[in-house]
C-alpha cells in the first residue's frame, strides 16, 4: 500500500505533471533510445538491448552483497546492496557513469519517468580504481555497491545498469537485476518428464503456487509468471498454464513443449593459480606478455564435471591485487563427430556465455583438436561447447556429456500490471532447484 501513498497525486499536481511528460517526452524518448542496441547477441544470459561488454572490460559481477554466489536480486525497501565489480585492461585509471533505467517483465523500456523509479541523483559516478601488481597485462579494478545514499530504487521490477566511460561518453556494457517486493506468498517445486526431449533426454517442468495479495483484483489479468534456468536470465520462459479456480490463489507451470532440459552440465574450470602444478594445465608459458596456460583436451562424453551448486553467473574471478590473466588454451575433442568447417563455440561465465566469433574454435588438423583461446584471470568458472542452431539460436546441449538428469536452479518470477501506473511490479520471486521436492 506504500506504492499508492507514494504515487498519490492531487489532481494539479497530475495536471503538471502530464504538461511536464508532454513537454520532454521527446527527450525522455531519446534517453531511453540511447540504451537500446539493434545487435543480435546470441546469449542465453543477455536479455533483450542487453549490451555485452567489450574485450577491454574482463571479469564482470553483479551480485547481492553478502556473498558472489548471490543472484542480482534485492528486496525493496531492505537494506540489501548489490555488488558491481570488473576489471579494465589498462595502465591508465578510469571513470565511469553508471545509469539506470526500468524496464517490463520482457525488458522493453517501462517509459515511466525516471523521478517514479530512482531517487536523489540518479546516477553514480565511479574512479579509482585499484591497479594489479603484476603486468602483462595491466589492468585495474573497480568495485561499487548500490542502493547508496547517492542513489535509491522507488519501485520493484525488471532493471538494468549501464556502465559508460565518462570521459568519451561511449557506453561500455549493461547487466540486468531485479528489485523484488515481499507481497503474496510462493511455493516452487520441479517435476521432471524422462526420455521426453527430442534426444530422449530428461525435461523439467517447474511449478509454482502463488497466493496473492489482497489488492490483486483481477488476477487472470493482471499477473503473469517467469521462470529461469540457471540464472540464464535471457532465456526466461514465461508460464503458459496457470490455475485460478481457487479463490485466493493462482497456480502456474511450463508445459513439456515449453520445459527446460534437466541434463544442461557444465565443465568446471578451476585456475585459482596459474602454474605447472595446476592439474587442468600441461603446459605454463610465464615468459609470453601474456603468459599462456594450455588446458589439458577436453573429450565429448568424458570431461564433464556438473555443478551442482551454482555460483554467480560470470564464474569467481579472484579479486585481489596480485591475480594475474592469461591466455587460456582450450583444446575439445569431438571424436569426428563435426566437419572441419562446422562452426563450434566456446561460452562460459568468462565471457556472459556469448556466442561470437572472438570465441569460435579453430579445427587443427595435425591435433584433431578443436581450438581457441581466451584471456581470462584466475579463479574459478563453468563453460561448455555450443554450436549455431538456425540464424540466431545456439545449441549448447548437443555437445553435453550426459542425457539423464542433473540438478538445476530455477527462479520464479510474479508481475503484477499496476492498474494505476502501468507498470510491471515484481512482487516475488523464488529461487529452488531440481530434486528438491
Amino acid at each position: 500500500m506504500y506504492l499508492k501513498a507514494l504515487f498519490r497525486f492531487n489532481l494539479l499536481h497530475l495536471i503538471l505533471l502530464l504538461i511536464f511528460i508532454g513537454g520532454c517526452s521527446a527527450s525522455i524518448s531519446k534517453s531511453t533510445n540511447n540504451y537500446r542496441t539493434n545487435q543480435n547477441y546470441i546469449s542465453r544470459y543477455l536479455v533483450p538491448n542487453q549490451l555485452p561488454a567489450p574485450q577491454s572490460i574482463k571479469s564482470v559481477q553483479l551480485y547481492r552483497k553478502g556473498s558472489v554466489s548471490n543472484p542480482p536480486i534485492i528486496e525493496l525497501g531492505s537494506s540489501q546492496k548489490l555488488v558491481l565489480a570488473f576489471d579494465e585492461l589498462t595502465d591508465l585509471s578510469g571513470q565511469f557513469r553508471i545509469t539506470f533505467t526500468h524496464h517490463d517483465k520482457d525488458w522493453n523500456p517501462s517509459n515511466i519517468p525516471q523521478d517514479w523509479y530512482l531517487d536523489d541523483m540518479q546516477e553514480l559516478i565511479l574512479g579509482g580504481g585499484s591497479k594489479n601488481q603484476l603486468s602483462d597485462p595491466d589492468y585495474f579494478h573497480y568495485s561499487i555497491s548500490f542502493p547508496n545514499q547517492q542513489l535509491n530504487f522507488l519501485i520493484s521490477g525488471n532493471y538494468m545498469l549501464h556502465v559508460t566511460d565518462f570521459n568519451s561518453g561511449t557506453r561500455l556494457f549493461s547487466l540486468p537485476f531485479f528489485v523484488a517486493e515481499r507481497e503474496g506468498e510462493i511455493t516452487s517445486w520441479v517435476e521432471t518428464d524422462y526420455n521426453a526431449g527430442a534426444r530422449f533426454e530428461a525435461l523439467d517442468r517447474p511449478f509454482s503456487e502463488f497466493i496473492y495479495p489482497d489488492f490483486v483484483e483481477f488476477p487472470e489479468f493482471d499477473l503473469s509468471f517467469k521462470f529461469v534456468q540457471n540464472r540464464f536470465w535471457g532465456d526466461a520462459k514465461q508460464s503458459e498454464n496457470y490455475d485460478f479456480s481457487e479463490e485466493d490463489r493462482a497456480q502456474f507451470h511450463l508445459s513439456r513443449e515449453n520445459a527446460f532440459p534437466a541434463n544442461f552440465d557444465f565443465i568446471g574450470l578451476n585456475v585459482n593459480t596459474f602454474s605447472q602444478n595446476n592439474s587442468k594445465i600441461i603446459e605454463w608459458r610465464p615468459d609470453l606478455e601474456p603468459p599462456l596456460a594450455v588446458l589439458r583436451e577436453d573429450v565429448l562424453n568424458f570431461t564433464s564435471d556438473p555443478n551442482t551448486g551454482w555460483g554467480s553467473s560470470f564464474g569467481n574471478p579472484k579479486t585481489s591485487n596480485d591475480a594475474r590473466y592469461a591466455n587460456v588454451r582450450f583444446r575439445f575433442e569431438d571424436g569426428g563427430q563435426f566437419a572441419s568447417n562446422q562452426g563450434v563455440y566456446l561460452v562460459g561465465d568468462f565471457n556472459q556465455w556469448l556466442l561470437s566469433e572472438k570465441n569460435k574454435l579453430e579445427y587443427n588438423e595435425s591435433s584433431g583438436y578443436w581450438e581457441t583461446t581466451s584471456l581470462i584471470k584466475e579463479g574459478s568458472y563453468t563453460y561448455k561447447y555450443a554450436i549455431r542452431s538456425g540464424a540466431t539460436g545456439i545449441d549448447d546441449l548437443i555437445l553435453s556429456d550426459s542425457i539423464t538428469r542433473r540438478q538445476q536452479e530455477y527462479t520464479s518470477f510474479v508481475y503484477f500490471q499496476d492498474p494505476d501506473y502501468r507498470y510491471h511490479r515484481l512482487l516475488r520471486t523464488q529461487s529452488f532447484r531440481s530434486g528438491q521436492n
